[in-house]
């Protein structure tokens, strides 16, 4: 499918007569015998009014260029994806987020969905992990390995990473809080191990500012975070130049019930407030730029999730070339990784998310352009995934690769007259919102006002409303709701093992190791957060003296100090 030419003058005035015959001699007659189903039809998350049909005048009415708006692809303004031949050059890469139990426990798992199709995954670590506590911590109690992986010290990590090297091409670690201390762990394990960094890409999630907005694994005030986010990211780009050091995760914002035009202006503000915080450290834009990525999530609205892809490109281009003065096209690209979403699967009758994620995993590969596509699984709203439910994950991604041809040509929907009307829609709203946010002082200002957190609310509150009123159908839940439900599936369950032998790895090692080197190494991660030392060395060389992640970010903790937000949402 190619793009309409805008009609001319003449062809416009023949086209809206045709349109206006049509509705008097076609469309009306039909509705008076039958109506329609609804009285109005909106899109489910923005609400835009959709029309009965879009013609030419349509794109006309929003002054739609060809070249301007939707070019080619590989080129500005990248609407029609990053690359020249779209996914006819390689497929996306597979990947499935993924974490459980012990280092061991998750190191088979991840070798098993290496063996079965991925080319990577991304490392969901615990509770405690995540929050800065070893897994002995009295406030770890009944988290440990259980919603993704316990890493307390080196060696954790160093079974961790005990994989099948020669399939594995690409791994995501979502550690944002603790990043320095889970960065230094990977690198040193690397070494420990022997593999060379450069022989896979390491992406690091490193968005803590999102986390202060919807998710809440912080630990310190959000200037300090923003710091400690910017070493790892200065860190990485000297001495490891092919890893990916910032990631922000919109998908995250878009989970906590978003709207698309919501998450991709706080994804936007939040990826700018990193962006400047590094080139004040000296870098030119050109130099940074192309390290920033994003993943994001879609829904079930399929013409609203495909638009949003195409706009995310637009848009990061846009503010690249015309806000930073950007002159490399690879620091217009946008590095993206799109997801189905996991906000659409339902408890009840939980087979009804396989065909869910199969649509969203389509609107994913239509709306192209990511290098990468993550699957949920279809038994996540019960527990952590069966490998049965993994495999399916991974077929899914296969089906829609090699059997449905949506591949096969770039940007497949580009020219259809409503999908054009609504990614110019998406690209407007969202930089009036990004100007909104910008005269706040921008996403950290933001933040510590409380405006994501509180739109974000307004949001949930509307979609949860929009579901118990029955506005919006769910199959399972509101609608074909079976009163005699049996939700005999297989549920994973993972026994209090894994906990015992964690905290007994991690009392073993304290026993044996050296405490005056450990002793010595925390000393020097102090002086390093005390002054504006880039604290990724010292830390480095604390998990080689085998400090545990808990006493790392102690340390940091008696430095920057702990956050407690006051109530941001209240009011709402």
């Amino acid at each position: 499918m190619t793009a309409a030419p805008r009609p001319s003058p003449d062809e416009d005035d023949r086209l809206e007569a045709a349109e206006r015959r049509w509705r008097q001699d076609v469309l009306d007659p039909a509705l008076a015998r039958t109506g329609q189903r609804q009285e109005a039809f909106r899109t489910q998350q923005l609400h835009w009014p959709v029309q009965d049909v879009y013609t030419p005048r349509d794109l006309e009415a929003i002054g739609f260029d060809y070249l301007k708006d939707l070019g080619f692809p590989g080129e500005f303004p990248y609407t029609r994806g990053t690359t020249p031949g779209g996914y006819r050059q390689d497929f996306w890469k597979m990947l499935q987020v993924t974490g459980f139990g012990t280092a061991k426990d998750s190191s088979e798992r991840w070798s098993k969905m290496l063996e079965q199709g991925l080319n990577g995954f991304i490392i969901e670590y615990d509770l405690p992990t995540t929050n800065g506590y070893d897994s002995d911590h009295p406030l770890a109690e009944g988290e440990v390995a259980r919603a993704g992986t316990a890493i307390d010290t080196l060696p954790d990590m160093v079974q961790a990473l005990d994989l099948p090297w020669d399939k594995l091409q690409h791994l995501n670690s979502v550690c944002n809080a603790p990043q320095p201390v889970n960065l230094a762990m990977i690198l040193a394990a690397l070494e420990e191990k022997g593999i060379d960094p450069a022989s896979f890409t390491l992406q690091m999630s490193n968005a803590i500012l999102i986390e202060y907005t919807c998710v809440g694994r912080y630990i310190y005030p959000p200037k300090h975070g923003l710091r400690i986010a910017t070493d790892c990211i200065e860190y990485t780009i000297r001495n490891c130049p092919n890893w990916i050091p910032i990631t922000v995760v919109s998908a995250q914002i878009y989970a906590a019930r978003a709207n698309p035009v919501q998450e991709l202006a706080f994804g936007f503000s939040i990826a700018m407030e990193y962006l400047d915080a590094t080139l004040e450290r000296g870098f030119d834009i050109d130099e940074v730029a192309p390290y920033w990525s994003f993943v994001t999530g879609l829904e079930m609205d399929f013409m609203e999730a495909v638009s949003k892809l195409r706009a995310y490109r637009k848009i990061w281009a846009r503010l690249m070339k015309e806000r930073y003065g950007a002159r490399k096209p690879e620091s217009m690209e946008l590095r993206l990784i799109s997801s189905p979403g996991t906000t659409g699967l339902t408890l009840q009758q939980p087979l009804n998310n396989i065909a869910r994620l199969a649509i969203q995993m389509l609107a994913c590969a239509a709306g192209g352009g990511a290098y990468a596509i993550t699957t949920p699984l279809h038994d996540e709203a019960h527990a952590l995934p069966t490998e049965e439910a993994v495999r399916t994950g991974i077929a899914v991604q296969h089906i829609v690769a090699h059997e449905t041809g949506i591949a096969d040509t770039v940007d497949p929907f580009a020219g259809a007259y409503m999908l054009e009307v609504m990614t110019k829609r998406m690209e407007d709203e969202v930089m009036a919102e990004i100007e909104k946010i910008d005269a706040m002082g921008g996403a950290l200002a933001a933040i510590e006002a409380g405006y994501f957190q509180k739109e974000l609310a307004r949001s949930q509150r509307a979609r949860f409303s929009e579901i118990e009123d029955g506005v919006r159908k769910q199959v399972g839940v509101n609608h074909l709701v079976d009163p005699d439900e049996d939700r005999a599936i297989e549920v994973f369950k993972l026994g209090q093992e894994a906990e015992r032998k964690q905290v007994d790895q991690l009392t073993r090692i304290r026993r044996d190791r050296d405490e005056e080197m450990v002793a010595k190494a925390l000393e020097r991660v102090r002086e390093a957060a005390m002054g504006d030392e880039n604290l990724v060395p010292p830390i480095l060389d604390a998990v080689k003296a085998l400090a545990t992640q808990g006493e790392i970010c102690d340390v940091m903790r008696d430095v920057f100090g702990v956050y407690h937000p006051d109530s941001l949402t209240s009011g709402v």
